[in-house]
């Protein structure tokens, strides 16, 4: 019986967790994102670069260690929420999904509304019919909410940083001047799993459920799906380099707020007003990369000399010849390429094989070859930059 107790114990905390409307959500956005992701890709190169897959498995791991890493620490800060509360953040979720900006579907963006709405609520309370709405949700703790706030900024920080850079998709633009121009965008969701914790009796438990005491006050542990949001568009520079440089700025600004923490625990006020600049600051951040992306030149162009990788198909020969996004190969068979169409001629030289000189980011020249033909794949799998004369089809 207590094995049996056990298993249900630790079936209803999962169903918890599969029973918010918030991890469906995020299950369908990033179906579309992968299914636009690939459409997009097929119509700059006629081929996918990435699986569906890709957009499901690769935040997978990080999601998951992000959520244990809050998780003990919301633990270990003593972060308490209610019912309502968590009602409240899915529908500020819905709200910030509908504008389809990813840099909103984030716990920074419905925390910090959340922290503002606990601050107004008791200004409103008495005078309307939701007067008991507010009271229960003005029962949480604003110190404890901003503090969650800073958790998951410090969270976002370190997803770009490690995972935000992976599996970038490649597509083809026009520029002002008309000309074509390969960019690399990601739009990439990651749905983190956190403990939290909430008053005994608000959902139910069975004996062998956790139960912790402090003071009067019993906590029971429960999951809770959080969607963190992420994308931009990188046209001047590395993708690997431009996103990790957000990651970073973030990370600098979540360490800067950390002292209106500790004095937000003693003057609310404070934690609100900072939640408030915070997302500010953060909107700004973004909007200033998305700004300079635009005014600075191009990374991703036509050279005089040689042909930039705008892109690599996984197992394809060019990745298993280790050539890397933004490298710039200077010759094919011993021919110097400068576009799509000199690329293509030269590598029919020998169509089983191939020999590269491919100018590194430091511009110092290596070496690679490798076979062309893998089973019935006869292309290198590199994408390219294509010119007006050049092919289609910009797979060589």
């Amino acid at each position: 019986m207590m094995v049996m107790d056990i298993l249900k114990t630790v079936g209803i905390a999962f169903g918890y967790f599969f029973a918010n409307p918030l991890l469906y959500v995020g299950l369908i956005i990033i179906l579309v994102v992968a299914n636009y992701r690939i459409k997009i890709e097929r119509q700059s190169f006629h081929t996918r670069v990435y699986s569906r897959k890709a957009d499901f498995l690769l935040p997978f791991w990080p999601s998951l260690l992000a959520g244990i890493c809050i998780s003990i620490v919301a633990f270990g800060l003593g972060v308490v929420v209610n019912i309502p509360i968590l009602i409240l953040m899915v529908g500020l979720y819905a709200l910030a999904i509908l504008t389809t900006n990813f840099r909103w579907v984030s716990p920074v963006t419905i925390l910090g509304f959340t922290t503002v709405i606990l601050m107004v609520g008791p200004l409103i309370q008495g005078q309307n019919s939701f007067s008991d709405l507010f009271q229960s949700i003005a029962d949480t703790s604003i110190s404890a909410l901003f503090t969650l706030l800073l958790v998951f900024l410090i969270a976002e920080a370190f997803l770009i940083i490690k995972n935000g850079s992976k599996h970038t998709s490649p597509r083809l633009v026009k520029s002002k001047r008309g000309k074509w121009i390969g960019v690399h965008k990601q739009k990439r969701l990651w749905i983190v799993p956190v403990v939290l914790f909430i008053p005994e009796g608000l959902l139910p438990t069975f004996e062998f459920w956790p139960v912790f005491t402090t003071g009067e006050l019993s906590l029971q542990p429960v999951f809770v799906p959080f969607l963190v949001g992420f994308q931009h568009i990188v046209k001047s520079a590395l993708p690997e380099w431009a996103i990790k440089r957000i990651g970073k700025k973030l990370l600098i600004l979540a360490l800067l707020a950390i002292p209106f923490a500790v004095v937000g625990y003693f003057y609310p006020i404070v934690a609100v007003v900072a939640a408030v600049i915070i997302f500010a600051l953060r909107e700004w951040m973004m909007l200033s990369e998305k700004n300079n992306e635009e005014k600075l030149s191009k990374y991703f162009t036509e050279l005089k000399e040689g042909c930039k990788i705008l892109g690599v198909l996984p197992n394809s020969p060019a990745d298993k010849m280790e050539l890397k996004v933004g490298e710039t190969i200077a010759k094919v068979n011993g021919r110097m390429v400068q576009n799509q169409d000199e690329f293509y001629h030269a590598l029919q030289v020998n169509s089983a094989f191939c020999k590269l000189e491919v100018l590194d980011y430091a511009g110092e020249v290596r070496f690679a070859q490798g076979a062309i033909y893998v089973g019935e794949h006869h292309q290198l799998g590199v994408l390219l930059v294509k010119t007006e004369q050049a092919l289609q089809n910009s797979v060589i």
